[in-house]
């Protein structure tokens, strides 16, 4: 998910999908070349993949918007995307859907990559452990790029989706539990929806770091809270009311 206007560029790709707009901002495929492996056999095949799956999750938000009636396009842009859109009027519980759309879509393409592994006689178990809670135990392929496509497949449309589930903000976790304060008219939704969030934002950066070792994380999810608490203050300014941006 994305905040702000992102003008468009010369070098922008342009196409439509089921009648969506969608816009492919050039630092997508720069940053996802920084976030992938170092060798470029392997760039060959880290990018095509974090491109389709990030199109698959926007397209799972975009089609239910449509499915309520308004009409998105979607932005593809640093290592994320928006599905954008303008509401008629705001309805939590549609949000909420249109918020869990997009990991539930990166979710049916994992299972659709474990269904046709176990129909080709390449069965594979998930197992507790790893930094993600779990791991995932299968026979190799003979072919090592298809083995790297598999594994590239599963860990950023489950990995990737439980990350974007947590409550954290523009994470679509983060819009999800607004909306499910909202619906259940919490006072002040929003404020207590971004404490939830610099809090988890914060503990994610101190894991990553302390357990994972990962700085891009730590450093991504420190950025995330500082936001969060930046949005925060700047609600709180303009005496913001219950549950409202």
């Amino acid at each position: 998910m994305l905040i702000g206007n992102v003008p468009p560029t010369a070098w922008d790709l342009n196409f439509s999908l089921f009648r969506i707009p969608v816009r492919v901002h050039p630092l997508f495929w720069l940053v996802s070349l920084l976030l992938g492996p170092h060798a470029p056999p392997q760039l060959v095949i880290w990018v095509p993949v974090v491109f389709v799956s990030i199109l698959v999750h926007e397209m799972g938000h975009a089609l239910m918007i449509r499915q309520f009636g308004w009409w998105p396009s979607i932005l593809l842009y640093t290592f994320g995307g928006l599905a954008i859109y303008q509401a008629t009027h705001r309805d939590p519980r549609k949000q909420m859907l249109i918020s869990f759309a997009g990991p539930l879509a990166g979710f049916c393409l994992a299972a659709a990559v474990v269904i046709a592994l176990r129909a080709a006689g390449h069965p594979l178990t998930f197992r507790s452990g790893g930094p993600f809670g779990f791991q995932i135990e299968r026979e190799g392929f003979k072919n090592v790029n298809l083995d790297l496509l598999v594994d590239f497949l599963l860990f950023v449309n489950i990995a990737w989706g439980l990350i974007n589930l947590l409550p954290v903000y523009p994470l679509d976790g983060g819009q999800f539990l607004y909306a499910l304060l909202d619906s259940v008219r919490v006072p002040d939704a929003l404020v207590k929806s971004l404490w939830v969030s610099i809090v988890t934002a914060t503990a994610v950066a101190i894991y990553a770091v302390a357990r994972m070792h990962d700085f891009y994380l730590a450093a991504m999810f420190g950025y995330l809270a500082f936001t969060s608490f930046q949005t925060l203050q700047a609600h709180s300014s303009r005496g913001g009311g219950y549950g409202r941006w």
